[in-house]
């Protein structure tokens, strides 16, 4: 039970400050770690529109990293009014949900086409 109401907290949708910050510095590891795949090997590209798909992905994964550490300053130092920490957290979290999906989509097709090694 005690585990079932953390979780409700991490609802994406949800106004409450603590949970917004929590969601976000979850997303901010997850964001690391979308980082590491995308300097793995295995997703080096293979096209050229692959590589320029890889370095959109680097900077849009830039502009949300750094994005989402002033949402959290300003969050745990309480700079900005409620209403617009708000906003500004949503508008984080829906931006890493897309880049995220971005991410898987690219390795995706860099695994297709990666040829077997015989």
């Amino acid at each position: 039970m005690e585990k079932f109401k953390q979780n409700r907290y991490l609802n994406w949708e949800s106004e409450n400050k603590d949970a917004l910050l929590l969601r976000l510095e979850r997303d901010q590891r997850n964001l690391l770690q979308l980082r590491v795949q995308l300097n793995s090997y295995r997703s080096e590209p293979n096209t050229y529109t692959l590589f320029e798909r890889l370095n959109q992905l680097r900077k849009a994964m830039d502009l949300c990293n750094r994005n989402n550490k002033e949402v959290i300053a300003a969050l745990k130092g309480e700079k900005i009014p409620h209403s617009a920490y708000v906003a500004q957290a949503k508008k984080q979290l829906s931006t890493f949900r897309q880049l995220q999906s971005h991410v898987e989509e690219y390795l995706t097709k860099c695994s297709a086409y990666k040829v077997p090694i015989l």
